[in-house]
C-alpha cells in the first residue's frame, strides 16, 4: 500500500467512528425503534412496577454497535500493519534490484557524488515497495502516516501488529525475511536523512521530518536485525532533526529520541556504545538539548565534535577566565571542574569518529584511527597548566610525553596558535627544572611570543571563544614566566647585596607580550582583569614611580562588597581570587614602604594572601608566600581562619 492509500483507509475508519453509520442502521432495523401511538404515555416507572421489556432488548443493538466498530478498527489495522507492509524476499527480482542500486550508491557516497548516491537509494527504496513521495500531497500522507505509526508504535499496539507482517500464519523464515526488509528500508532512509540533514539532498524540512521518522519507525519493527549501536544512531539522528527543523519551542520533543537511544542500549547491552556515551553523560545531554548548530557533514559525528569543543571550552574558562566570586565560596572548586571537563573530554576523544571537521584550533584534520589526537593534545596543554598553577609538579610531569608529541595534524598546519602553546609549554618546564636554564626558557618565551602574535594578527573580531581562551591562557603564562625569571634575578641580587635592573631584553619581550594582552582585551573583555596586574609587574620590572604602579595593583585589591553598580557592570572591575592574591603578594614584595606604612600591614596582607591560595590549592605560591611571613619576623605559619 502506497502512504495515501493508508490515510484514506484511516480516513475511513475516522469516518465511521464519527458519524456512526452502523448506529443508524441497528436503529432503523429495530422492530421496537418506533413506539405505537397510544402506548403508555411518555417514559416513567411504577412504584414496585415490573421491569420493562423493551429496556432490556435495547442494550444489545448498542453492544452489537461496539463489536462492529472494534472490528472495523482491528481490520483496518490488520490491513495496514499486516497486510499491507511490503516484505522482499532474498534473491527475488525487486531484492536484486535494490542491493544493485544500493551498493551503487555506497561507492558514489565514496567518490563524494552525493547527488547521484541520493539517486540510487530513492530507486532503493523504490525496488523495496516504499517510494520517497513525489508530491505535496503525497508527502502529506506519508507523514501523517508516519506520525499515526510512531504514535502506535509507542503504544507496542502498532509494533506487535508490524511484527507478525506478512500473515498471520507464517514460517520462521518469513519472519526473518519481514525483519531483514525493514531493516533494509530503514538503513536507506538513515542515510537519505543524513545526507538532507547536511544539504546533500534536496527537499524541504518536512521531508528531512519524514525520512526521520520512516527511519524510526521501520528500525524498531527490524528487531534484533539491527545493531544496537544503529538503531541508537538513528534515534540521535531523529533527535537531530527535531532541532535543526522544528522552532525553539518544540525542542523538547528531541528528549524522547535521547531516551530511547539510552534505553535500547542499556537494555541490550547493558552498556551504552562508546560513541554514544557522552549523550548519556549530564553535560552532554544539556548540550544537547540546548545547543543550535549547522550541520555539514556526518551529523552525529560532528555534533560530537562540537560537544568536544565545548568541554575544551569549558575547561579553559575555568582556568583563564574563572567568575570572579570569593575564594571561600570557590575554593578548588575552578580546578576541580576544570578537570573533571577534561577527564570527560579524554573519553570522548578515544571514541571520537572521522569528521571532515575539527576543533577550530586545530588544522581541520582528524586521524582515521577511532581517536582525536588533536583533543587529546589540547587536553593535555591545559591539564599540564591546571597542575602548574596547583603546584603538583608530579602529575605535570606525567603529562609531558602527551604534549611533546604533536599531533601530526598539528604539525602540518600552518596555524601558529598549536605552536605557540608547544612552546610556551616548554619554556614553564624550562623554568621549573632543576638545573639553572633561564636562558633556554627565555628563549622559548622569544617564539612563543612571536607565534602568538602571529594567531593575534590572523584572528578576527568574530573568533569564537576557543580561540580567544586559549590565547589568554598563553598570553598569561608567557608573562607570569617572564615575571618569575625577573624574580629570580631579584632573589639571586638580594643574596649578593646589590640592585638589580631588569634587562632591555627582558623588559622589550615582557612589554611585547603586554601588547599583545592589551590587543587580546579589546575583543576579549576578560583579559582586561590581567592587563592592570601585568601593566603593575611591568612598572616594577622597569622600576617606575611606584604611584602609578599602586594604582594598578589597587584595582586588583579592590573588595567586592564595596564596588558601584557602575563598576559591577564591567568584568575589569571584578577581580578573581587568583588576582586579589598575586597583587597582594607584589605589592608587599616590591612596593616602598611609605605606601605600606600601617604597623603590621604587610604582614596581613601576606596572611590573607596565604588564605587565599590555600583555598585555591596553589602550592607553590603558597609556600613562598609564608617564607615571607617569616622573614618579616612574624615566626608564625598562617592557618586557614
Amino acid at each position: 500500500m502506497l502512504d495515501r492509500s493508508r490515510m484514506a483507509l484511516c480516513a475511513f475508519v475516522f469516518l465511521c467512528l464519527s458519524f456512526n453509520p452502523l448506529a443508524s442502521l441497528l436503529r432503523g432495523t429495530s422492530p421496537e425503534g418506533t413506539p405505537e401511538s397510544g402506548a403508555s404515555p411518555g417514559p416513567g416507572r411504577s412504584i414496585m412496577g415490573e421491569p420493562d421489556s423493551r429496556d432490556e432488548a435495547s442494550g444489545w443493538p448498542t453492544l452489537i454497535f461496539w463489536l462492529l466498530n472494534v472490528l472495523v478498527v482491528l481490520g483496518a489495522f490488520v490491513r495496514l500493519f499486516i497486510y499491507g507492509e511490503p516484505v522482499t524476499r532474498p534473491h527475488s527480482e525487486p531484492s536484486v534490484l535494490f542491493w544493485r542500486h544500493r551498493k551503487q550508491a555506497d561507492l558514489d557516497l565514496a567518490r563524494g557524488d552525493f547527488a547521484q548516491a541520493s539517486q540510487h537509494l530513492w530507486t532503493a527504496l523504490k525496488a523495496l515497495g516504499r517510494p520517497l513521495p513525489t508530491s505535496n500531497f503525497d508527502l502529506t500522507c506519508s507523514l501523517m502516516w508516519n506520525l499515526i505509526r510512531h504514535l502506535l508504535q509507542r503504544l507496542w499496539v502498532g509494533r506487535w501488529l508490524a511484527g507478525r507482517a506478512g500473515g498471520f500464519r507464517r514460517d520462521s523464515e518469513l519472519k526473518a525475511d519481514v525483519r531483514k526488509s525493514a531493516r533494509d528500508a530503514a538503513l536507506v532512509y538513515h542515510k537519505l536523512h543524513q545526507l538532507h540533514m547536511t544539504g546533500k539532498h534536496v527537499g524541504g524540512h518536512l521531508s528531512g521530518i519524514n525520512m526521520a521518522l520512516s527511519a524510526v519507525n521501520l528500525a524498531e519493527c527490524a528487531g534484533d536485525t539491527v545493531s544496537v549501536a544503529t538503531l541508537a544512531e538513528i534515534y540521535v539522528a531523529a533527535a537531530l532533526r527535531v532541532k535543526t527543523s522544528l522552532h525553539r519551542r518544540v525542542h523538547f520533543l528531541a528528549r524522547p529520541f535521547l531516551c530511547s537511544a539510552r534505553q535500547v542500549s542499556l537494555s541490550h547491552s547493558g552498556t551504552v556504545p562508546p560513541a554514544m556515551q557522552w549523550l548519556c553523560h549530564p553535560v552532554g545531554h544539556r548540550f544537547f538539548v540546548d545547543g543550535d548548530w549547522s550541520l555539514k557533514v556526518d551529523p552525529l559525528a560532528q555534533v560530537t565534535q562540537l560537544f568536544r569543543e565545548h568541554l575544551l571550552e569549558k575547561a579553559l574558562c575555568c582556568v583563564a577566565m574563572p567568575e570572579p566570586s570569593p575564594p571561600a565560596a570557590h575554593g578548588e572548586g575552578e580546578f576541580s571542574d576544570a578537570l573533571e571537563y577534561l577527564q570527560l573530554l579524554n573519553g570522548c576523544s578515544d571514541t571520537a569518529g572521522t569528521p571532515s571537521c575539527t576543533l577550530s584550533i586545530s588544522s581541520g584534520m582528524v586521524a582515521g584511527t577511532g581517536s582525536d589526537p588533536v583533543a587529546k593534545w589540547w587536553a593535555s596543554i591545559v591539564a599540564v597548566a591546571i597542575h602548574w598553577l596547583q603546584g603538583d609538579d608530579e602529575a605535570a610531569e606525567r603529562l609531558y610525553p602527551l604534549v611533546e608529541t604533536m599531533p601530526r595534524a598539528l604539525q602540518v598546519s600552518e596555524k601558529p596558535l598549536p605552536r605557540a602553546a608547544l612552546h610556551s609549554f616548554k619554556a614553564v618546564r624550562a623554568l621549573l627544572g632543576k638545573q639553572d636554564s633561564s636562558q633556554a626558557s627565555l628563549g622559548q618565551c622569544e617564539k612563543a611570543s612571536g607565534y602568538l602574535r602571529d594567531s593575534l594578527g590572523l584572528s578576527l573580531p568574530a573568533t569564537g571563544t576557543l580561540d580567544k581562551a586559549v590565547q589568554l591562557l598563553l598570553c598569561d603564562l608567557l608573562l607570569v614566566t617572564r615575571t618569575n625569571l625577573w624574580q629570580q634575578q631579584m632573589n639571586v641580587s638580594q643574596q649578593l647585596s646589590c640592585v638589580y635592573q631588569a634587562s632591555a631584553l627582558e623588559l622589550r619581550g615582557f612589554q611585547q607580550d603586554l601588547s599583545s594582552l592589551r590587543r587580546l582585551a579589546q575583543t576579549f573583555r576578560p583579559a582586561m582583569r590581567r592587563v592592570f596586574l601585568h601593566e603593575a609587574t611591568a612598572r616594577l620590572m622597569a622600576r617606575a614611580s611606584p604611584t602609578r604602579t599602586h594604582q594598578l595593583l589597587d584595582r586588583s585589591l579592590r573588595r567586592r562588597g564595596a564596588q558601584s553598580s557602575k563598576e559591577a557592570s564591567e568584568p575589569e572591575s571584578h577581580p578573581t581570587p587568583r588576582e586579589h592574591a598575586e597583587a597582594l603578594l607584589l605589592a608587599c614584595c616590591y612596593l616602598p614602604p611609605s605606601f605600606l606604612s600601617a604597623p603590621g600591614q604587610r604582614v596581613g596582607m601576606l596572611a590573607e594572601a596565604a588564605r587565599t591560595l590555600e583555598k585555591l590549592g596553589d602550592k607553590r605560591t603558597l609556600h613562598d608566600c609564608q617564607q615571607m611571613i617569616i622573614k618579616l619576623g612574624s615566626g608564625t605559619t598562617v592557618t586557614t581562619g
